[in-house]
Formats: C-alpha cells, sequence, structure tokens
C-alpha cells in the first residue's frame, strides 16, 4: 500500500507572510491542524495547530504577525504519494512528527498523519480477522 492510498488531499498551503490569526481560521475552516507554507512555489516550513498554541498563544505573540514567527522552518520533512507506507512510519518515528507533507515533484499534493496510518493499519487488519472470526462463530456439527 501507499501513502497515495491513505494521504488527504489537497493539504491546506497558505504563503508564509499570512498572520497567525489568518493561518489560525484556515485552519478552523478546514477542520485541519495542520498548514504547509509556501514562498513562491517552494515549501519553506509547516505550522500546526500545536506550534500556534504553545509558540504563539502561551508568549501572547501579536496574532497578526507572519506566521513565519512560529513555523517550523525547512527544511520540511515530506514523503511521495507513490513511497509505501512503511517508509512513512518510519519516517514518523525518526522524526517524532505527527503529520507529513506529501509532495510530488515538489508540489504539495496532500498530507498524511499517524492516525492515517492507524487507521488503515486497524482496517487491514479487521480485513484479515473477519474470515477466522466468522469461523470461530459458526457452530460446530455433531457427528
Amino acid at each position: 500500500m501507499k501513502v497515495r492510498d491513505v494521504m488527504s488531499a489537497p493539504a491546506v498551503v497558505l504563503v508564509s507572510y499570512a498572520s497567525i490569526r489568518d493561518v489560525a481560521r484556515h485552519m478552523d475552516y478546514n477542520g485541519v491542524g495542520c498548514v504547509v507554507l509556501l514562498d513562491g512555489q517552494r515549501v519553506v516550513g509547516i505550522v500546526t495547530d500545536r506550534d500556534l498554541a504553545l509558540r504563539a498563544l502561551a508568549h501572547g505573540v501579536d496574532a497578526d504577525l507572519p506566521v513565519r514567527e512560529v513555523m517550523t522552518p525547512e527544511p520540511v520533512v515530506t514523503v511521495r504519494p507513490g513511497d509505501d507506507l512503511d517508509v512513512a512510519f518510519q519516517t514518523f518515528r525518526r522524526h517524532a512528527f505527527r503529520r507529513l507533507p506529501v509532495l510530488e515533484e515538489g508540489v504539495v499534493v496532500g498530507m498524511v498523519s499517524v492516525d492515517d496510518l492507524l487507521l488503515q493499519v486497524h482496517q487491514v487488519t479487521a480485513d484479515l480477522l473477519r474470515p477466522l472470526a466468522s469461523e470461530i462463530n459458526e457452530p460446530q456439527s455433531s457427528m
């Protein structure tokens, strides 16, 4: 299975000079917890709802400041749509992130999260166990 099979698309993408307030509003409106930040077409950072809470709100940072003041700057760790899910899993483990932008030829095409991977593992496990569960639940014939 590939990253493209579980990623959310499209990802929410904004310019790095957008205000912290505007980024928070976009997160709320789109129901997401992460925004990829661009300078032109180049990915220059990523910001999560946690970043906004801990780096801005907790320190009384002016919400009209550019989000680049509180973003996690480049190099942004990413995966590709054609990567195996194991690549994404290992990337999550290595960097302790919960979300990764998905880039194809430098263009943001989606977002994959730890939750996406866990839901996939759950579905695969359920699919594998379903036949076994039906066998266990069938009454045994008497001889």
